[in-house]
């Protein structure tokens, strides 16, 4: 994972496409955090269905709980090579897991990403 610092936030990518334009799609996985981005990017990427990571579970609460006028839910790591998360405003999001790289939600905000893994 790249350096990443408290109080930022960043891309997260559940899969990055690493493969060159024209060429058959290749992806990696556990390469989850993107590039920085500002809170009010974050904000626009959870809203559209993105998913995004900032390092502190305050920072994720935040970003979460301004996006609805219900209290996000905390969801703890899946296993030990996925990270905690919350759902801004309870809704858990629908995904097109069919379409490689960046995940994008058919329906209901993306996830807030925090801490490490496990």
């Amino acid at each position: 994972m790249p350096t990443v610092a408290a109080g930022e936030y960043y891309e997260f990518h559940a899969e990055r496409v690493v493969s060159r334009p024209g060429q058959p799609i290749l992806v990696r996985t556990a390469v989850e955090v993107g590039p920085h981005i500002s809170i009010e990017e974050a904000r626009r990427q959870v809203s559209r269905g993105k998913d995004v990571y900032t390092p502190a579970k305050h920072d994720a609460y935040l970003l979460a709980l301004h996006l609805f006028a219900t209290p996000p839910i905390e969801d703890p790591p899946h296993d030990e090579f996925y990270f905690s998360h919350f759902h801004p405003g309870g809704v858990h999001p629908l995904y097109d897991h069919d379409r490689p790289g960046r995940r994008r939600a058919t329906e209901g905000p993306g996830h807030v990403f925090f801490g490490g893994r496990g």
